[in-house]
């Protein structure tokens, strides 16, 4: 039985932009396979501007409205805080991203993404999206 998993933004991206269907199924099958499904506040912002931006205010908030039902979104409390501060100075990643690798490490869950320098982040184990 799965203890659950994190999502980075780019998986979120793959999920609502990919027009690969072998790549949708996979998206579809992990977030099935893997709950519980937490989500940083980080990536619901990072999904929601980027939806804003390509799609518009209604689409973003319901996008937004759907990602808090089907996921359980994690604020940021202090421990979350402090790591992400250490992850960003260790490495020179976006400051959303040591977030969301952050939450993962604090809720000893695998972080979902495609994004190499994940895996590079001591004490978060990554699990790559991949197609097929």
């Amino acid at each position: 039985m799965s203890k659950g998993a994190s999502f980075d933004t780019r998986f979120l991206v793959e999920l609502y932009y990919t027009s690969d269907p072998a790549r949708q199924s996979t998206i579809r099958n992990i977030l099935l396979r893997s709950k519980p499904n937490y989500l940083s506040t980080a990536a619901l912002s990072e999904t929601y501007k980027l939806t804003l931006e390509k799609e518009g205010s209604e689409v973003a908030e319901l996008r937004a409205k759907s990602l808090a039902n089907d996921f359980h979104v994690v604020d940021m409390n202090k421990d979350i805080a402090v790591g992400a501060a250490l992850i960003k100075h260790k490495k020179a990643i976006p400051f959303a991203d040591s977030i969301i690798a952050s939450t993962a490490k604090e809720l000893k869950v695998p972080c979902y993404t495609d994004d190499p320098h994940f895996d590079s982040i001591e004490g978060v184990s990554v699990k790559w999206i991949k197609a097929g």
